[in-house]
């Protein structure tokens, strides 16, 4: 197992708990994927109301350093379902989101 691989597993271990915490509301997230070669991350999660597991993904991220700390910028997003495409599109495509500095050191 190389040394990236090691380090997407315990990263999308750390985004699944993240994500979980943050919008247990909506659902829980069964299992989350980064490949930080593709710049891409994938995750499946049965939402509240629905008979399914959905699967969404950030098609393209980009991770930026600047003075104040480590940052993602969601560039696209994809899903098995056409009206969150367009909501998680609408509401993150194109914005930063600020990384803890643990998990930056890991970039």
């Amino acid at each position: 197992m190389s040394l990236t691989s090691l380090k997407d597993g315990a990263m999308s271990i750390a985004l699944k708990a993240y994500l979980n915490d943050k919008f247990k509301e909506y659902g829980e997230v069964m299992d989350c994927e980064i490949d930080t070669v593709t710049a891409r991350m994938s995750l499946h999660a049965l939402l509240h109301g629905e008979l399914a597991p959905v699967t969404v993904a950030v098609e393209r991220y980009d991770i930026k350093r600047d003075g104040e700390g480590t940052f993602v910028l969601l560039l696209e997003f994809s899903s098995s379902r056409s009206w969150l495409t367009t909501l998680l599109n609408s509401l993150f495509a194109g914005k930063r989101y600020a990384i803890p500095s643990a998990i930056g050191a890991l970039l």
